[in-house]
Formats: structure tokens, C-alpha cells, sequence
């Protein structure tokens, strides 16, 4: 109608006007692509207004100077929701590294993004490096990677400063647009801040917790000890910056909802087992072969994770069940002589060592179907990835009652069998305790194994995990 008055064809307009009443109500301009994405990301659900780091308040609504020149990202189609729907949140993940071969934190790291992706978000994942596998797996997810800018014949490797303190040069292609930042304590969430303090303001920051550092500190070194204060500052001061913190599992749920009395804008997080591990299928054998399976490395955490009691313990095991043979996934080549070394040291009889490389879930999935029994006996497990992929698994597992994962299985009495007490002081009687507990695992093989293959069932069954990751997904509008 608008153009044909300003065709002056006023006339005619009204004598239109007159036959149809309808074309007297002027309908509201709707608002651009542009206009909902700003009013998308200023507006999800589960965030506060936090400062930007100077004291000033950051700004709610649109963000200017949006990433970098977004070179990469423009390359790749816009993907936009069914007509009449919000656009799809861009979600840029800062982390070192996209794959599950050191578990733990990555695998988190990846079964967000890929739940993100699923629910129509658009992902996009730093890393300092990545394989053909990773990018594979990457694309395979529907996550696009985000790579450093290197130079030509300059030796240095990339390191976490670079996703810090040097993002401006070596990731300057950063997608525009984006609504929200997700970082995790303590590995990257100082660089989660710095990106969206200097690139993305206006974004919403979400930092998710992995570590408890007083749990951990006093089994490294007496030097970690000492800077127990000055990292849980730094920690702090981090999520004193976040819109929304994410704790993955109760312990660290309760631990970080007391340092930050933060009730509102903290939410837990509980893992779903990757479908690997649920599609796995293990079979009891009856042989005099006996395999125990650890997993994770030894260097510097033998007592933290609890190495130096598994090799007491299967001191014990190897007089009963002398075709034992203890197999441990995640050691890395260059520290291989040091991790025999400790576990030697703490061995008080002769036991068959295999060590194993960091590998990839398909191979963790292969170990679980050839052992016997899985060990996670942490002096202090902020959560315990692995055990509960074990559990998934389907196959007979120990979990330390310091765990993360005991403190979520302990909830209901259906899901408590494999948790073990791991005595605080005397480092003898832990030993002695997990000895017998692997022993009557292994002389038991078949009972255990159906035990555990009904714990899987119960476990999955219950979907535990679809509350918290709607909690999740409501960050992000979604």
C-alpha cells in the first residue's frame, strides 16, 4: 500500500481501502535476521548481567566488532531454522582440543557440542592442533573447528597462551555473531573471558567446572599445595565473570555452589556414557587369564589416581590368581621408564605391567570388553568419566568412594555395587580392601559380569541424564 502512495496513486488507494477494511491495519515491520540474532544472544535463558572486566557493564543487546573478519565462517552457508523461528544461536567452544583420547575434560568438551548440534545450534570449537581424526570426527558432528594461524618455519608449538593472550592474531577468522562462549575450568576459561572481553561483549559466557583444587593439590606436590589459594583465586575470579557456570556431576556441583553461593545461574551437568561405550557388548569367558584394566596416566598423579594401590593390591591378586595381568591405558611414550619406575617402586610382588598409549574411545572400548574388572581408585576424582563409560559398558567395575561418580551412584541403591572405600590415612589397608574386592570379582566372573550387565541396564534405563541437559540447553535458547 506504501508504494502505490508514494506512486500517487493516492485515489486509488483509498477507493482500495474502502472495498477491503482489512488493508486499514498496518501491520508491524518484523524484525531482520540481524535484529534476531542480537535480540537471541542478549536474551537467553539462565543468564545475568555480569561486568566486562573494567567495571563497566557489558553491553546486553548487540555486540559490535564481532569476531574477526570472519573469513571461515562466511565461507560456509548460513543454516537457518524453519520459517517463523528464532535463528540458531552461535555457540563458540574454546577449548585445546577436539577428540576423546585423553578423556576426561575433551570428552565433555565434545558431547556438548554434539548436543548443542543436535538441537539446531551453531557450533564452532577452537584447538590447538588437530588430526585428520579429529577433523573427521569434527565434521562428522557438525562442528566446525577453528585452527591457529601459524607461520612458516616458526618451531614454536602452539600452547594455551595462544588461545589467551594471543587470540587476536592467531585466531583472527572468528565466526561473527556470536551469542554465547563456553570455557572450561580451569583449562581455558581464562581464554573463554579474554575472547569475549575483547571480541564478543555483547555474547553470553558460560564457564563449566572440572576441578576441585583441593582435592587434588596435596596428592601432586607439596609446591601445588602451597598454590592451592592462588588457583582457587584465579578460578574464582573466572566465574565471577560467567553468565552461567556449569558444574559436571554433584560433587562438583555442591563444592562450587558453596565457594560461589550461586544458586540461580549454576547448574549441574550429568554426562551421558557415549554411545560407543552403550553399544558395547562384552561376553564372560571362563579362563585362568585374568585382565584388570586402569586408565589414565601415571607421571605425576600415581597417588592422586591411586596407582601406587592398585600395584599393592595386585600384589595380593597375583598370590590367588597368578594368570593376572594388569593392563594400564593412557601412558605416553616419553614418560613410560618414570611410570614403570613408580609402579615398581610401589609393587610388593612381581606384576605383569602392559602400558598402554593414550588411545581413542574405540580403543578404551576394546580393553573394556577384554578385562575382567575396571579400577578407578582416586584418592580425589572431581567426577570419574571413565568408570561411568565402564558401567555403560557392561562390564565389572571399582569406583573410590572420593569420586564424583560414587557421590552421583550413591544416590540410588540400585547403582552403588561398584563403589569401594579407599581409606584416607593408612595407604596398607586401601590396598588390602581393593585386593579383595578385585579378588572376588575375578574368582566370581560370572556372576559379577551379569551384575554388571543389569547395572548397565538399570543405569541407561533410567536416562538420568535428559534433565540436566535440558537445564543445559535452555542457556542457549534451545
Amino acid at each position: 500500500m506504501e508504494a502505490l502512495t508514494d506512486a500517487e496513486l493516492g485515489a486509488v488507494v483509498k477507493d482500495l481501502k474502502k472495498k477491503y477494511p482489512e488493508l486499514e491495519e498496518e501491520l508491524m515491520p518484523q524484525a531482520g535476521p540481524i535484529e534476531r540474532a542480537l535480540r537471541d544472544a542478549a536474551g537467553g535463558a539462565g543468564t545475568r548481567k555480569r561486568t566486562d572486566g573494567s567495571g563497566k557493564k557489558a553491553t546486553e543487546g548487540a555486540a559490535a566488532k564481532q569476531g574477526g573478519s570472519g573469513a571461515e565462517a562466511a565461507k560456509s552457508p548460513k543454516r537457518r531454522r524453519k520459517s517463523g523461528s528464532s535463528p540458531k544461536p552461535v555457540v563458540l567452544m574454546i577449548n585445546d582440543e577436539y577428540g576423546t583420547r585423553k578423556g576426561g575434560i575433551s570428552t565433555i568438551h565434545r558431547g556438548m557440542a554434539c548436543l548443542l548440534v543436535s538441537k539446531g545450534a551453531e557450533v564452532y570449537s577452537t584447538v590447538l592442533e588437530a588430526t585428520q581424526e579429529d577433523k573427521d570426527d569434527a565434521a562428522a558432528d557438525g562442528v566446525r573447528l577453528i585452527i591457529p594461524k601459524t607461520d612458516r618455519g616458526d618451531p614454536r608449538r602452539p600452547d594455551l597462551s595462544w588461545l589467551t593472550w594471543d587470540h587476536q592474531s592467531r585466531y583472527p577468522n572468528l565466526p561473527p555473531n556470536v551469542g554465547f562462549i563456553v570455557g572450561h575450568v580451569h583449562i581455558t576459561s581464562r581464554a573463554a573471558r579474554e575472547v569475549k572481553e575483547k571480541r564478543f561483549p555483547g555474547a553470553k559466557l558460560v564457564q563449566v567446572t572440572h576441578v576441585i583444587p583441593e582435592d587434588v593439590a596435596r596428592f601432586k606436590s607439596e609446591e601445588r599445595e602451597l598454590r592451592i589459594e592462588e588457583e582457587k583465586a584465579r578460578i574464582l575470579d573466572d566465574l565471577e565473570h560467567a553468565d552461567v557456570i556449569v558444574s559436571v556431576g554433584p560433587r562438583l556441583y555442591d563444592y562450587y555452589k558453596n565457594e560461589t553461593r550461586e544458586e540461580d545461574h549454576h547448574l549441574e551437568f550429568l554426562p551421558e556414557p557415549s554411545a560407543i561405550f552403550q553399544n558395547t557388548q562384552v561376553k564372560y569367558v571362563d579362563t585362568k587369564t585374568k585382565v584388570v584394566l586402569s586408565v589414565g596416566r601415571v607421571k605425576g598423579v600415581e597417588r592422586l589416581k591411586g596407582y601406587d594401590l592398585v600395584a599393592k593390591s595386585l600384589g595380593e591378586v597375583i598370590k590367588v590368581r597368578p594368570n593376572t595381568k594388569w593392563r594400564a591405558r593412557g601412558i605416553k611414550r616419553e614418560d613410560f621408564p618414570e611410570s614403570k619406575a613408580i609402579i615398581q617402586a610401589n609393587k610388593v610382588e612381581f606384576v605383569p605391567f602392559t602400558p598402554l598409549q593414550y588411545g581413542t574411545q574405540e580403543d578404551l572400548s576394546k580393553d573394556m570388553r577384554q578385562a575382567h574388572v575396571v579400577l578407578m581408585p582416586s584418592r580425589a576424582e572431581p567426577f570419574g568419566l571413565v568408570g561411568l563409560e565402564a558401567i555403560a559398558a557392561g562390564v565389572p567395575v571399582l569406583v573410590s568412594n572420593k569420586s564424583g561418580l560414587a557421590w552421583f551412584l550413591d544416590q540410588d541403591p540400585d547403582w552403588d555395587r561398584p563403589i569401594v572405600e579407599i581409606a584416607d590415612e593408612d595407604d596398607d589397608e586401601a590396598a588390602k580392601t581393593l585386593a579383595k574386592r578385585i579378588i572376588r570379582i575375578l574368582n566370581n566372573g560370572s556372576k559379577e559380569f551379569e551384575a554388571a550387565r543389569r547395572l548397565k541396564e538399570r543405569l541407561l534405563g533410567s536416562k538420568y541424564w535428559v534433565a540436566s541437559h535440558n537445564k543445559f540447553l535452555e542457556i542457549f535458547g534451545l
